[in-house]
């Protein structure tokens, strides 16, 4: 298989540099013929508008392109003669430069600065300014617009993700890029001082102003998350001055809460300040079916009843901004928040086995709980040389976090206490981050850069053990399964890139290096267990521009997931009296060796965009269940072998009528996965599919409606099988005062057919889970812009291009 993705590779590569050398433009073989393309009303360049070029005396197309993040574009190799083109761009009006000439003595034009109007629809004498895609594709990432997500603003970035491409959510919120979890999370380039998952469940959907996924980042990036990298941008005020967004919502269920953000800047100086808090409660029912076999013996231990899931989080954050002089800017920024996740149940059990036939009745009650506090200081200076595009940038970042966990669970019959545990975990960590980056513009097309990072990790794992003592009503303290691990991973890296512009042919080159030495220490016992390894990753990224806007892309990257602290402690770990899990010190990390072909074209105003994808894990690491004892499941850990993922991505986006906004996105793939589990070989196979179709009606000038729908097929494990679900969203705004007042009705899994079905099974057990929300779920947004905010469309330059680190 790697053989085929290698050759396919290589023929499309070679396909290409033949067009190309049929094709080849450039001043030395004629004309050319330039130009910048901006948006009318926000004077910013628009990237990836398409260039077609026609003979005016044949109207036959010669050529054409697609501009860059700069809005410019050349078009190269221009012979003799008339020339007019055609600039198009989906929510844009199309627009008409006539009346070109190359000749001998005068064979470049430049078309200068064009601006490109909003497309406007006419609803009974009210012409509202049509809207962009909420979903565009760029050379190496797709950018999501939040903004444009009204089944989701009120609720998380985890929210968001599940109506895009590549990215699945299921019903409990857990979110995979590409069917991995392991995933980096940035926010505005920067490493989440929190896991991924809890970052994208705690930060609002309404503070976001896009979300950036790099399933193939370069060199530059921290190649830590095999899965690649979803960048969340916050929003941030273009305009000088006082301004600022507010944001409240309440829904059915115990959902409430709101954000807000202030913004002053003058040319000099800038200050933002925000806040947010957020309730979410997500009531549901739960069966669970296990079976544990133990010799001649199978036990059998059932349970359904309710659970109740509910996060609480808030946070505060701030940032000042100096303007040192033309070429010296220094930002500083802070966070601070809190955040829990509450896990209760309330669970009828019947217990029985061959041995015992007589079937226990109980009720039991576990109240679970992460909770935690966490602070972020960051620092970045850039400075720039008087070459255009040469410049040095450095970034010092501190995290600290306090993450604990505990679980009470307790059985009960008759209102008498049959038994009881209590589990406590308490995980201080802090991490510190440098890294230096300098870029250097060889010539206007070719482009070095290189950097350096350091990093490093302090985590300190406590966990301890009771259990409820019948003869004095006390949950007594267990020595023997309480365990202090000490975590101390450092990390140096560095990478060097070139990237080369051929015409329609560009071409980018990266190496990256990391050593990674990493001790864990447990205090009981005085083990010590070390790593010290070196890592290499390698990328290529190259893009070729046809005529028309059609663009083909090809990647190469390699990256690692490093095990976390947790995942290395080896001693077992009580959850409650039917789990208990253990680590493995000498897990080794994965590998991924990812390749891409992607394709993108128009078809009059009809956007279409294919992504091809193969990608080879070596060392996959995976959670896997046994039998510890009666009725009680074991979960480990171990690197079981290899897995494959062959796969297409699509998506189509158009206007079928001017008041309909259609977008369909699907996601084919080949899974399998193979290795040793308990000195068995096995192999598992499945062929994974997805669907998403996003609508936007405009009903009025001032009301939008959206309907969502999605669907993601049954998929394997090393050991069970998840099932497939069907949801359906529904979302509609209303503007109150326009620009400054809106208010968003937002209804999700309408149809009450979101769930999470999983089975596994093993030489030893058997475990079927179901697990539904109450559904569907209301909510009420309000939005309130102050001072006429207007989000700023410029890249961070805290974000652009920035690299990044992840946790560990």
């Amino acid at each position: 298989m790697l053989k085929k993705i290698l050759m396919l590779l290589i023929l499309s590569l070679t396909i290409i540099s033949m067009i190309y050398g049929q094709q080849k433009l450039g001043t030395n073989n004629g004309g050319a013929i330039t130009g910048r393309i901006f948006d009318e009303t926000t004077k910013k360049p628009v990237e990836f508008a398409n260039i077609i070029l026609f003979n005016k005396q044949s109207n036959s197309q010669v050529g054409g392109i697609v501009t860059n993040k700069e809005g410019s574009f050349t078009l190269a190799g221009i012979k003799t003669g008339k020339y007019y083109f055609q600039i198009q761009f989906v929510g844009y009006e199309s627009k008409k430069i006539d009346n070109i000439s190359i000749t001998n003595s005068n064979f470049h034009y430049n078309a200068g600065i064009i601006y490109l109007k909003p497309t406007t629809i006419n609803l009974q004498n009210v012409v509202v300014e049509g809207q962009r895609s909420p979903i565009s594709y760029q050379l190496d990432k797709k950018v999501v617009d939040v903004s444009q997500m009204h089944t989701a603003i009120s609720g998380s970035a985890a929210d968001v993700l599940q109506n895009i491409p590549s990215v699945s959510v299921d019903i409990d919120g857990t979110v995979s890029l590409r069917g991995s979890t392991n995933f980096q999370v940035l926010i505005n380039g920067r490493p989440s001082v929190m896991s991924a998952q809890d970052a994208l469940q705690q930060i609002p959907a309404s503070s976001i102003k896009n979300i950036e996924l790099l399933t193939n980042p370069s060199a530059k990036y921290d190649a830590s998350g095999t899965a690649g990298i979803i960048n969340i941008v916050l929003k941030k005020d273009s305009d000088l001055g006082l301004s600022g967004i507010a944001n409240i919502m309440g829904g059915l269920n115990d959902k409430y809460g709101g954000d807000f953000l202030f913004q002053y800047k003058t040319p000099s100086v800038g200050y933002d300040f925000g806040a947010y808090f957020y309730r979410r409660s997500f009531p549901g029912s739960n069966i669970q079916e296990k079976q544990f076999i133990i010799g001649d013996n199978t036990s059998y231990l059932n349970s359904n009843g309710n659970m109740l899931w509910q996060r609480i989080y808030s946070g505060v954050r701030g940032g000042l901004e100096f303007a040192l002089s033309d070429f010296d800017n220094l930002s500083i920024s802070g966070r601070y928040g809190s955040g829990s996740f509450h896990r209760n149940s309330m669970l009828n059990y019947n217990q029985w086995s061959n041995a015992e036939p007589q079937v226990l009745y109980y009720l039991s009650n576990t109240n679970g709980n992460h909770y935690g506090t966490y602070y972020a200081i960051n620092s970045s200076y850039i400075h720039k040389f008087a070459l255009n595009g040469e410049e040095l940038t450095a970034d010092l970042m501190f995290h600290h976090n306090n993450s604990n966990e505990s679980a009470l669970t307790s059985s009960t019959q008759n209102n008498i206490l049959l038994n009881g545990t209590e589990t406590t975990e308490l995980g201080p960590s802090s991490e510190i981050r440098g890294r230096l980056d300098y870029t250097l513009p060889i010539t206007k097309m070719k482009k070095f850069s290189a950097g350096a990072e350091y990093f490093s990790r302090l985590k300190q794992d406590i966990n301890a053990l009771y259990i409820f003592d019948s003869t004095n009503n006390t949950y007594n303290f267990q020595s023997q399964f309480s365990n202090t691990n000490d975590f101390n991973r450092t990390r140096f890296a560095a990478y060097s890139m070139f990237s080369n512009q051929w015409d329609s042919l560009g071409v980018q080159l990266g190496f990256r290096t990391e050593y990674t030495y990493q001790l864990v220490k447990l205090e009981n016992t005085k083990q010590q267990y070390t790593l010290s390894r070196w890592d290499y990753f390698p990328s290529i990224h190259s893009s070729y521009n046809f005529a028309g806007g059609t663009q083909i892309m090809a990647s190469y990257t390699r990256r690692i997931e490093r095990p976390d602290g947790g995942d290395l402690e080896p001693f077992y770990t009580w959850f409650n009296a039917n789990n208990v899990r253990i680590g493995n010190p000498n897990l080794r990390p994965e590998l991924i060796d990812s390749y891409e072909l992607g394709y993108q074209t128009f078809f009059g105003k009809v956007s279409f965009s294919n992504d091809f994808y193969y990608r080879f894990t070596h060392d996959k690491i995976q959670h896997i269940n046994s039998v510890y004892a009666e009725n009680v499941t074991l979960n480990s850990i171990a690197n079981v072998g290899t897995d494959y993922s062959v796969g297409a991505e699509f998506m189509i986006m158009f206007n079928p009528i001017k008041l309909w906004e259609f977008n369909f996105m699907g996601d084919l793939y080949d899974y399998r996965i193979s290795g040793s589990l308990f000195d068995q070989s096995f192999a598992r196979e499945s062929f994974n599919w997805s669907i998403k179709n996003n609508n936007v009606f405009k009903l009025s000038s001032s009301t939008d409606l959206q309907i969502n729908t999605r669907y993601s097929s049954p998929t394997v494990t090393a050991q069970g099988k998840w099932n497939g679900f069907f949801t359906t969203d529904l979302g509609v705004k209303q503007d109150l005062i326009p620009k400054r007042l809106s208010l968003v009705l937002q209804v999700n899994d309408l149809f009450k057919t979101g769930k999470r079905e999983f089975t596994s099974q093993g030489v030893d057990f058997y475990n079927y889970n179901y697990f539904t929300r109450q559904s569907p779920m209301v909510v009420l947004n309000l939005k309130y812009n102050f001072n006429n905010y207007k989000e700023d469309k410029k890249p961070d330059q805290s974000q652009q291009d920035s690299g990044g680190q992840g946790n560990e």
